[in-house]
């Protein structure tokens, strides 16, 4: 009776009331001349409450402020991909699920899901889940929120999702009860609960439907940690605690009440604010501070190996030199990968020979990166019609990549030791985006970026595959057996049978087809003071809620 009254008690916040109102219950309850065996009850109490009480977060308090190389262009979950949505939108948004720190997907939202058949996939959703404005978190807002994805015209865009392409074969959601979904596909799609742990959001179908896009963008509304209370955009994202946050004992709680997210694409401002105590954290660490983080006695330098592999994507167009493979093949010979690994990323990356890294789904450790040779890049352009190479502009986006400007600008001296001429150009993020949606209109010249992605599941696929998203790929690449490869993989179950299907798609890219220049795989650099607790995760992504101090 005693641990089931100490049990019952709805109103313990801590050890020292709980202490308390045990007591009170022997003395009540047990009359005084029990007061001879309170050591033995005092025992129990103190189990009980370590048992009540281990698992719990302790509430939500004071500030941290960290500093972040980019922003995303919106707020709208399901209009955008890319790295910057991978940073900001897990405070906000929860999904169904989830990768640990390990890259396994676990239960978020859906308390578990499993395959009733090679097209659909069951989810069960945890109950009593409401968004921080208050509307029920249930399977109609699942059917909702993946619907709005791939059903963009009924619900009011006039153009696309640039998420549709992980959602491509996504058919249809049915609500099978209260808390139960049933995704479909249109076909068999090994990969198609891995991008419900980045993209795919789950939001509120009242507030969503009935509010203007525009206003969605800047005032979102999800089931996340984190309620977005401000946004200066380029500057900062001022978030706090949500206050009916449903994980109240796992993972994913805020520890701080407020976080300030600035936005600082330049390097070395973003490190001096750390070293002025400015700031309490920053990612994207160039490697040439390194030295200076470590000799400092308050901070702790955050390295870690990543699944960021980074290339250089050639905009491919009928009418470009580089629609020939020749050419493409010439620029992987023409870069210098090694020596721009060891001076300027200081040996914090390793050279790949495809798209996929080592520590990718996919990587062939048989294939070889391609080694440095002028003289045969030469040949090939010659080979090709341009003997005397071409002019195209080079971008990378502005402090968005470990070593991003200073590789482009060595890639583009490089380049033109065998004739080309690369004009290094480094814009915000949002720039190079809008410049990639109308990179196929008539008359834009076609360029080449700078970029990184993180796995074979969201990101690698769609740069050579039109399986992948909804216009070619993101190179314009298009290739029809490839295309056909890349489909039988996607649909084979057995895990080691998929993968070698992926390694040999990565042999034809490496040996034929070269659609992008293959560069490295960096790891990840981040700098925090000492006082905050927290450890990289292999994909890159800082996550607020998972600080401490």
């Amino acid at each position: 009776m005693f641990v089931q009254k100490v049990l019952s008690f709805p109103n313990i916040k801590n050890f020292k009331n709980f202490f308390i109102e045990a007591v009170l219950f022997l003395l009540i309850y047990g009359g005084f001349s029990q007061m001879k065996k309170l050591s033995v009850f005092l025992v129990l109490v103190f189990s009980i409450c370590l048992l009540n009480t281990a698992d719990l977060v302790a509430a939500p308090k004071g500030t941290i402020k960290v500093g972040f190389t980019s922003q995303p262009s919106t707020f709208d979950p399901h209009r955008i991909t890319g790295f910057p949505m991978n940073l900001h939108y897990p405070l906000v948004f929860d999904n169904l699920v989830f990768r640990d720190r390990s890259g396994k997907i676990i239960p978020k939202l859906a308390k578990s899901w499993k395959n009733l058949s090679k097209t659909t996939v069951e989810f069960k959703l945890r109950k009593g889940i409401k968004f921080s404005n208050g509307e029920d978190l249930d399977a109609h807002a699942v059917k909702y929120s993946l619907e709005r994805i791939v059903k963009w015209k009924k619900y009011g865009f006039k153009k696309q999702s640039r998420q549709i392409g992980y959602f491509r074969s996504l058919s249809h959601v049915d609500v099978v009860d209260k808390y139960t979904v049933h995704v479909h596909s249109k076909y068999p799609d090994q990969f198609m609960i891995s991008p419900l742990t980045s993209y795919g959001a789950i939001v509120p179908p009242k507030y969503y439907s009935s509010t203007p896009h525009k206003k969605l963008a800047r005032k979102p509304i999800g089931s996340g940690p984190y309620v977005l209370k401000s946004w200066k955009k380029g500057e900062e994202l001022v978030y706090v605690a949500n206050p009916n946050y449903w994980d109240k004992r796992k993972l994913f709680a805020p520890k701080f009440k407020k976080a300030i997210v600035k936005i600082i694409p330049e390097p070395t401002t973003r490190v001096s604010a750390l070293l002025s105590g400015e700031l309490d954290l920053i990612n994207q660490v160039p490697p040439q501070w390194v030295g200076k983080i470590k000799s400092n006695p308050n901070l702790d330098l955050v390295s870690a190996p990543s699944v960021r592999t980074c290339f250089v994507v050639m905009i491919i167009k009928k009418d470009s030199p580089w629609a020939s493979a020749k050419v493409r093949k010439a620029m992987n010979y023409a870069v210098n990968k090694d020596l721009i690994v060891n001076t300027i990323l200081k040996g914090y990356a390793k050279v790949v020979a495809t798209n996929v890294g080592p520590t990718s789904f996919g990587y062939n450790p048989d294939l070889k990166p391609y080694p440095y040779d002028p003289e045969l890049a030469k040949n090939l352009l010659a080979e090709a019609g341009f003997p005397n190479g071409f002019e195209v502009d080079l971008y990378v986006p502005l402090g968005r990549y470990l070593g991003g400007k200073e590789a482009t600008e060595a890639i583009s001296g490089m380049l033109k030791k065998v004739g080309v001429t690369a004009n290094v150009k480094t814009p915000r993020w949002g720039t190079i985006v809008k410049k990639s949606k109308a990179r196929w209109n008539k008359g834009n010249k076609p360029f080449w970026w700078l970029g990184c992605r993180m796995d074979m599941h969201l990101h690698s696929e769609g740069m050579y595959a039109g399986q992948v998203v909804s216009w070619a790929s993101w190179t314009g690449f298009r290739d029809k057996f490839i295309d056909k490869l890349a489909k039988d993989a996607r649909s084979t179950i057995d895990y080691k049978t998929r993968e070698k299907k992926y390694q040999r798609i990565n042999r034809i890219l490496r040996e034929d087809k070269a659609p992008l220049v293959f560069l490295w795989q960096n790891d990840q650099i981040h700098a925090k003071k000492k006082s905050i607790k927290w450890s990289a995760r292999p994909n890159s992504v800082v996550l607020v809620n998972e600080m401490s101090r």
